[in-house]
Order: structure tokens, then C-alpha cells, then sequence
């Protein structure tokens, strides 16, 4: 079987000859139609991520494929699924292997490239916007990270809830955010974003969604108005910051901290929910799975590279070709 080995922090490799994985308790054996190159990919191979799984591993945490061996009743054989792999039995090569709860069923007319574009990060962002934040319509919505994978889910869940959305990202990948019906949208390397975002919400803003961290997140709560919510959903920046409990006190803001997987164990009749109208919008036009780039699995590695350097906007998406 092909595919990506991690042998040792850091390294991975693309073999021809890894052993092709086996059931083990309830569990389902996928062919991967598409995966996809995430930042958390690279942060596995890398021994950073909070899933240590033992080396050496098979790479690869996303999927979407067909069923070809089952012990579930949930997903039989011959069921189309998208969602995370078991970590370490990876999505980076032919066969991977899944837990039932941690998948769910491709929609009908849906395609594994586009499924496994919007699953996990669509479903994130509403968790994190519907479930947590309970936004409304009206409200103001910052996302940085806005031409990324969670960035331009969050922009687009946003805008279909009602919301004025405002969006942060470098300079050179504005267009992005704009298309998906954000309002205006600040460079986040500049020294005063913040006080840019400020003049386009000088009353602050009511959520904040925020997949980077870092300084970021710390001067976003200066961006909170009373009651405000700000979303941690990760920490590409590499920094993870603290929230000062003064300040959260004063302006009775809070900090909500979504991951997907706890959900789908759970409560997976809201993940059902959550999966259920994101598809919805997508059949009628209001989802693009914002899928700039599509390659070979082969090319794993170099286009997960670009993805951690943040030379990417959308999502990336690995097929065996």
C-alpha cells in the first residue's frame, strides 16, 4: 500500500510498501477518494500536535472515501463517509481506518473533494457560531485567519446567520474574504489592525473567531464589546495567549474553546444537525468549499508545507490521481 510513513519527529516519508491496516474493535477500513493538508497535519508529523500517535505512523488526519471493511453497523461496507481518521492508521495513503463516531455520511450529490473541503471546518464554526456563541442576526463578527480553511467557513456561516462580518488576513489575499460577503477586511500584519478593525466597528464587535492566537487574540479583546465572545479555535500563530480574568470580568466577555472530535463522541446528534443545514446551504449556492488547490497525495508533504507557511488560501485537497 502506498503512502506517507512517519518514522521520526518531523520526517515523513512516501513508501510503497505500508502494511495495509486491519479492523480493530468497531471499527471501518476507507478507501480515500481525498484527504486533505492541514496545518494540524503538519504539527503531527512534527510531534506538536495534541494526537501523539506512536512512530512510526501513517500521516494524514481528514478524509473522505468508501467503506471496504466494517465492524460497524453505522457505516456497513460500501457507505460513503468524510471525517477525521484514527490518528496514526492515516488519511495519507490508500486504506485508512476509522471510528464510527468520528465519521459521518457524504450527502447525497456531494463529492468526496467538496465533502471533505467543508466537513470538519464548516462543522467547527458552527459548533463554535450556533452552539457556543449563539449569534444572531445583526451582530459583528471578526475572523482572522479570513482566507483560510476555518477563516472563510466562519465568514460564510456568519453572513448566512445574518451577521455584519469583518475579516482579518495579509494584504494579498483580501480578495478572498470579500467574495464570501465579508464587509471590509484589514491586513493582519500591520501594525495598527487593530485600530483599522476599530474604525469599521467603533461600537467593538460581538464575536471574534480566532484560529491563530497570539497577539491576535489578546488584542482582540480590546475589540469585544460588553457581552462579547471570542472563539480560540487553535493557535497557528504557535503562541497560545492567556486571557486576562480582569478583563473578561469588567466587560463580561467570555472565551469559548471549540474541537470538533469531543462533539462527535458526545453529542453527535448536533454534529448530525450541524452537518445536516451546512449541507443545505451548500445544495442551495450559500457554501463554496473554497478548494484552490488539488493535488496527488504523493505531494503531500510540499503542499502541507505550504500550507503551515501560509502561502495558501482556501482549502488543499489530496487525491490519488
Amino acid at each position: 500500500m502506498k503512502g506517507w510513513l512517519v518514522r521520526q519527529k518531523g520526517i515523513a516519508e512516501f513508501v510503497a510498501d505500508l502494511p495495509e491496516p486491519e479492523l480493530v474493535g468497531e471499527s471501518m477500513i476507507v478507501r480515500v477518494d481525498a484527504a486533505t493538508a492541514n496545518f494540524a497535519d503538519r504539527l503531527l508529523i512534527d510531534g506538536k500536535h495534541q494526537i501523539r500517535p506512536k512512530r512510526p505512523f501513517t500521516a494524514g488526519l481528514e478524509a473522505a472515501g468508501t467503506v471496504v471493511e466494517s465492524s460497524s453497523d453505522r457505516h456497513p461496507v460500501g457507505a460513503r463517509v468524510m471525517g477525521l481518521v484514527e490518528p496514526g492508521v492515516g488519511s495519507w495513503a490508500e486504506l485508512c481506518r476509522c471510528l464510527p463516531h468520528n465519521v459521518i455520511s457524504i450527502p447525497d450529490g456531494v463529492d468526496s473533494v467538496a465533502g471533505v473541503a467543508i466537513h470538519l471546518n464548516a462543522e467547527t464554526v458552527w459548533l463554535a457560531l450556533h452552539h457556543r456563541a449563539r449569534i444572531t442576526a445583526g451582530e459583528v463578527v471578526l475572523v482572522h485567519a479570513a482566507a483560510g480553511g476555518l477563516g472563510t467557513m466562519a465568514i460564510q456561516l456568519a453572513v448566512a446567520a445574518g451577521a455584519t462580518v469583518l475579516a482579518t488576513c495579509s494584504a494579498g489575499k483580501a480578495a478572498v474574504p470579500l467574495r464570501l460577503g465579508a464587509t471590509a477586511v484589514v491586513d493582519n500584519r500591520a501594525d495598527d489592525w487593530h485600530d483599522q478593525v476599530a474604525e469599521h466597528a467603533p461600537d467593538g464587535v460581538d464575536i471574534v473567531v480566532d484560529p491563530v492566537g497570539g497577539d491576535l487574540f489578546e488584542r482582540s479583546l480590546k475589540l469585544l464589546r460588553f457581552e462579547g465572545r471570542l472563539i480560540t479555535l487553535g493557535f497557528a500563530s504557535g503562541e497560545i495567549p492567556s486571557l486576562p480574568a480582569n478583563y473578561a470580568l469588567v466587560k463580561n466577555l467570555s472565551l469559548i474553546g471549540v474541537f470538533w472530535e469531543p462533539y462527535a463522541a458526545r453529542r453527535p446528534s448536533l454534529v448530525d444537525q450541524a452537518a445536516q443545514e451546512i449541507f443545505a446551504l451548500h445544495a442551495a449556492g450559500r457554501i463554496d468549499p473554497c478548494i484552490t488547490v488539488v493535488d496527488d497525495i504523493s505531494n503531500a508533504v510540499d503542499r502541507v508545507n505550504d500550507v503551515a507557511a501560509g502561502v495558501t488560501v482556501g482549502k488543499t485537497v489530496l487525491v490519488w490521481q
